[in-house]
């Protein structure tokens, strides 16, 4: 990221971050337990690199003793967020409330290259809000995968002549569908299956009457069809009607990651007056980064420049929206009877198990999912090695940093690689994030590792004989 340090704001750095709701940064007692944590502390072996050293940047800019300077801004831009330190820390500091806070104070406060300002206008504030680009881009993307042409770059003599960084992006491309699953299905209420009323205990979650809603994304939305259908499968086998919103948009993620809170604000505010009135007694989700983003949208409307959206909401409006966001996984958990009653496939088989960082980390989802799957009859889940190790996706730090990145998915690679080593029946792995889905299947795609990667509420919609006709 190229940035001109000539653009002087108005008010003073340590202004700036008073205004932000910083003071949390005083829970960080600078012990060092969350270093080993740290992959790219672990790259690159400099404590600015760490979280603690991130937190020390951090709190200089909060007490004016430092200033938004290259030497300043460059480790905090390197920084996966994948929330690790968060379960290492015995303090609880919010490590990534303040990271992002602090990524929207340097946007909002420095001049970015014409570059990036081009990127964020074309992507970030335009693509990501429009359906229809959405639609396009991925009709665009399908037709090149059809082509063949990723194919000829990634497996001929073409893979060792052009930079390395585009040919494993060729491994990195979804699976592009050229439909919106929000606009298939929008504002339908779609009733529990037919089939499931012959099902015992079925009546226990008919009675409660539970409606809920699907998050269905932006790239997701037309991208990977298979999860979101699967998804839908799932809820309506165990009685649930669905509803899924038309009027739903991007959750806004990559935005705040990148430091773009505006953006993340109006989708905020898009996304709660979409679901908010439906009666919904939960809002699923199956992208571990979209439900912490949802989660937390509180954390946009703490500051000063969040009144410019003109926002009447209470901070208890936001929680009973954040209150209901949950992920598939976690959902599907709390019923363990009614999947019991599914006909499930009885076939063994061995999975293995990758635990996205903001499912883990940033949710504090990690036991039931696990749970969840081992509890398919003939299915043994088997836990990665390093499981809560980052794959290097992150949002889109693939793609800004591609040498970073591909340094933490080595890791996660070998891990696989390791444990298909002491599991060799083992053919699939699963993991609840699109992104992590992504990066670890180029990963594996670029290491000729036989491996196939699926998301988990995929492989249960396949081990489900009802969906079999």
């Amino acid at each position: 990221m190229s940035i001109d340090f000539s653009q002087k704001t108005v008010l003073s750095t340590k202004e700036l971050f008073r205004q932000a709701d910083f003071d949390n940064i005083l829970k960080c007692v600078h012990c060092g337990l969350c270093l080993d944590s740290c992959p790219t502390y672990r790259e690159l072996g400099d404590e600015k690199d760490s979280p603690r050293g991130r937190l020390y940047l951090m709190r200089g800019l909060w007490e004016g003793e430092l200033e938004l300077e290259a030497e300043v801004i460059d480790p905090l831009s390197r920084c996966l967020d994948c929330r690790a330190c968060e379960s290492a820390c015995p303090s609880g500091v919010p490590y990534g409330e303040l990271l992002e806070k602090t990524r929207g104070i340097i946007l909002e406060n420095t001049q970015q290259s014409l570059k990036e300002r081009i990127l964020r206008f074309f992507l970030l504030r335009g693509l990501f809000r429009s359906t229809n680009l959405l639609i396009t881009a991925s009709w665009i993307l399908k037709i090149y995968s059809a082509s063949g042409l990723p194919k000829l770059i990634t497996n001929t003599f073409f893979a060792k002549l052009l930079p390395q960084a585009f040919v494993f992006q060729q491994h990195l491309l979804p699976k592009c569908s050229g439909k919106s699953f929000k606009r298939k299905h929008a504002d339908q209420i779609l009733a529990p299956l037919s089939m499931e009323n012959k099902q015992e205990g079925a009546a226990q979650i008919r009675k409660e009457n539970l409606r809920v809603g699907m998050f269905s994304g932006c790239i997701m939305d037309v991208s990977e069809a298979a999860i979101h259908e699967s998804t839908l499968t799932l809820l309506r086998h165990i009685g649930c009607e669905v509803v899924v919103p038309g009027n739903q948009s991007c959750c806004g993620a990559l935005h705040v990651h990148s430091g773009d809170r505006k953006t993340a604000r109006e989708f905020a505010l898009k996304n709660i007056a979409a679901f908010e009135n439906r009666h919904l007694d939960a809002i699923i989700t199956n992208a571990a980064g979209c439900g912490a983003q949802l989660q937390e949208y509180h954390h946009l409307f703490t500051e000063t420049n969040a009144g410019k959206q003109k926002d009447t909401r209470s901070a208890a409006d936001w929680k009973k929206f954040e209150n209901k966001v949950t992920d598939i996984l976690e959902f599907l958990s709390a019923y363990p009877d009614l999947l019991a009653n599914l006909p499930w496939s009885k076939d063994e088989d061995t999975v293995l198990y990758d635990a996205p960082c903001h499912l883990m980390h940033a949710q504090k989802v990690d036991e039931n999912p696990r749970k969840l799957l081992n509890s398919l009859p003939g299915v043994k889940l088997v836990v990665l090695n390093e499981s809560n190790w980052c794959c290097g996706s992150a949002g889109i730090y693939n793609l800004v940093q591609p040498e970073l990145s591909a340094a933490v998915l080595n890791r996660k690679t070998a891990s696989i690689r390791q444990t298909l080593a002491e599991n060799p029946k083992a053919s699939t792995i699963v993991t609840a994030n699109p992104g992590c889905l992504y990066q670890i299947r180029a990963g594996i795609r670029s290491n000729n590792i036989d491996l196939r990667i699926l998301h988990p509420v995929v492989y249960l919609a396949e081990r489900l004989l009802l969906n079999r006709s």
